[in-house]
């Protein structure tokens, strides 16, 4: 019974270590992907919104954001930005984290969610952008533009 209860007492002390490195381990990892990741977009929405860019967007969407968002309708789109929105005045910084995902499917999967705050020519806006890392590089997954302005039409 003795042997027993040291035997367990061992798997369990080397369950507890592997979740503390774990833990370690993401923690140290999550803030540089968290500095990295707001980095990224506190320089890519100023670029899109700029003059709402079609070249800037496009550059730096992921392959999955490309598939779902047909050219035709991210015209429009953009179009309609530029018309309610009209050119950025002022860009006021980004929110939000990182995050590592581990499934069987997918492997490591690490995506960001921002919410960014823009004034604009003729209003303000939210931008809430999502970002997959791809290799070492982070790509635009989600582009979402909210203001009161596009409740006036």
């Amino acid at each position: 019974m003795k042997k027993l209860l040291i035997g367990l007492g061992a798997v369990f002390g080397a369950i507890l270590v592997v979740v503390a490195a774990a833990i370690a381990y993401f923690s140290v990892t999550g803030n540089a992907l968290d500095k990295e990741s707001q980095a990224y977009v506190d320089s890519a929405v100023p670029a899109i919104a700029l003059h709402w860019s079609q070249d800037e967007l496009t550059r730096r969407a992921s392959a999955e954001f490309t598939r779902a968002v047909k050219d035709d309708d991210l015209v429009k789109l953009l179009s309609v930005f530029r018309r309610d929105l009209g050119d950025l005045r002022k860009y006021e910084g980004s929110t939000g984290d990182a995050f590592i995902s581990l499934t069987t499917q997918n492997g490591k999967v690490i995506t960001a969610n921002y919410v960014a705050s823009a004034e604009f020519e003729n209003a303000s806006a939210t931008i809430h952008v999502k970002l997959i890392k791809h290799g070492e590089g982070w790509q635009i997954l989600g582009f979402h533009v909210n203001s009161r302005a596009f409740l006036d039409h």
